[in-house]
């Protein structure tokens, strides 16, 4: 493993079994946002930050914009393989709107390309460095836009890996919302691995501190069926089946009072250690993070 890959994976592992200890550490899933990029930088001030000009650039950051386009209502129905190219970032139709990843790793490279790019620009200092601050920050889609028409390839690398967090507690347990909203990031994600032609390492984690709820309709529990969505890879709702993304990691992170006892199993990952290529990103993170 690269040491961005260690540091990653060994903050994913840290934040994992923080919670799994101590679950009520985290009253909001913006804490465990903030436990994740705290865990991450840890140790990396030279591995996950750009230093130039005398300015230092973190490359782990919190809400990044997505570098394509989507209805956020069209996630849960799911895009189909004709409907990739619509939500391209720059579609003739304007379809759609960015959103955001919950947490993201940038592409070291990325960062350097746009210094050494503008350094060559005839723009002042200031221009240089407020236009850098802009490209980095990704939150103008003109530029976005821009850069893909420059050089499309290095466009697809700018984000390394894309992490997105659901937090089931026990005042969300019985809504089935949350098991569409674990649906419709996984959506998203798909999209982010489409878009860069497989180089985004998508993350999906779902952290539970709460027993399963009856539901009022008596129907299988929300955090069960969350449960054996990631287990199994697949689900059926209102009638219509979702699969795990293939070029995913779901993992489920579960530890909870129950009879005023702490029960922490092991996570739960799809796919499962050992069921892919033995040089696939997935295997080493989850030998990391479960041992």
């Amino acid at each position: 493993m690269t040491d961005v890959e260690m540091l990653v994976y060994d903050g994913i592992r840290k934040t994992i079994n923080r919670f799994r200890e101590k679950p009520f550490f985290y009253f909001t899933e913006s804490d465990i946002h903030a436990s994740l990029q705290r865990d991450i930088m840890e140790g990396g001030s030279k591995e996950l930050v750009h230093r130039e000009d005398g300015i230092a650039v973190s490359l782990v950051h919190l809400e990044y914009p997505t570098n394509f386009r989507y209805e956020k209502r069209k996630l849960l129905e799911g895009y189909g393989n004709d409907d990739i190219s619509i939500t391209s970032i720059d579609n003739k139709a304007k379809y759609g709107d960015r959103g955001n990843f919950d947490l993201v790793v940038l592409n070291k490279d990325f960062v350097r390309s746009v210094f050494e790019k503008l350094h060559d620009s005839e723009n002042s200092e200031f221009t240089d460095l407020e236009m850098i601050l802009k490209r980095v920050i990704n939150k103008d889609a003109s530029l976005s836009i821009e850069r893909k028409h420059k050089d499309d390839s290095t466009y697809k690398r700018e984000v390394q890996y894309a992490i997105e967090v659901k937090f089931i507690h026990p005042f969300n347990a019985r809504n089935i919302n949350m098991l569409e909203e674990v649906i419709t990031d996984n959506e998203k994600l798909r999209l982010a691995t489409e878009h860069s032609d497989g180089f985004v390492k998508a993350i999906n984690l779902v952290f539970c501190s709460s027993q399963e709820k009856v539901r009022s309709d008596r129907k299988d529990p929300v955090i069960n069926r969350i449960r054996e969505y990631i287990r199994n890879g697949r689900t059926v709702h209102e009638n219509r089946e979702y699969k795990v993304p293939e070029a995913s990691l779901n993992v489920f992170i579960d530890s909870h009072l129950d009879e005023s006892r702490k029960n922490t199993d092991k996570p739960i990952t799809w796919p499962a250690k050992g069921t892919m290529n033995s040089g696939d990103w997935r295997n080493e993170l989850i030998s990391t993070i479960i041992r």
